[in-house]
């Protein structure tokens, strides 16, 4: 069915150029990359921050929707569902959650993630963050609890840049998994640092 991509994550990959990984890895998995409009959104303005003013994100981004290489999912609150799911993720009406910016994208990934699941189909959720982690933890076992068989399947940005390391060509400019890791960490400050991989297990 679908990866569905936070910020984040988003960011990271492109920031480095490194965005034939993620059309490699949906590509092998005969899925699709998509993103809620509220991370389209969040991935669009980051892209004017000093951070990432002088990288290629918002080029770049902008060539892989209109390619349709990622597919922007709309986060209007038309479906009882979805609206369930987003008040069930952040425990409060969702009408008044989609006023509060903060964090929105993790939700609105998280949502559809669980209405996917909901009608049917395996969903894999690319988010690095940890309280949106532990959102999508506790969604996936709301969704075991109340009978679904799909799957709501957890990645982060190291898992997929391991899994890119075992194949040849998913990865450009001849870098290890590592270095490229080494260079995300300057665009993103939740990622840990390999030396501090170790002592956080």
């Amino acid at each position: 069915m679908s990866i569905l991509l936070d910020a984040g994550p988003a960011l990271n990959f492109l920031a480095v150029g490194q965005q034939n990984i993620l059309i490699q890895i949906a590509q092998s998995q005969k899925l699709r990359l998509a993103a809620p409009a509220r991370v389209d959104s969040e991935v669009i303005g980051m892209s004017r921050s000093d951070r990432f003013r002088n990288t290629g994100v918002r080029t770049t981004w902008n060539t892989l929707k209109s390619s349709g290489r990622v597919e922007i999912l709309p986060d209007e609150l038309t479906t009882q569902q979805f609206a369930d799911a987003v008040a069930r993720l952040s425990g409060m009406p969702a009408r008044d959650r989609v006023r509060d910016r903060k964090s929105l994208g993790e939700i609105m990934v998280l949502a559809h993630a669980s209405v996917f699941v909901q009608q049917g189909y395996d969903v894999f959720v690319m988010i690095d963050d940890r309280d949106g982690r532990r959102r999508a933890s506790q969604e996936a076992q709301w969704l075991r609890d109340n009978g679904h068989q799909q799957r709501l399947d957890l990645w982060s940005t190291r898992r997929v840049l391991q899994a890119a390391g075992r194949q040849d060509g998913w990865i450009t400019g001849g870098l290890t998994w590592e270095q490229v890791y080494d260079q995300m960490i300057a665009y993103d400050d939740g990622l840990v640092p390999r030396s501090q991989w170790r002592r956080n297990a």
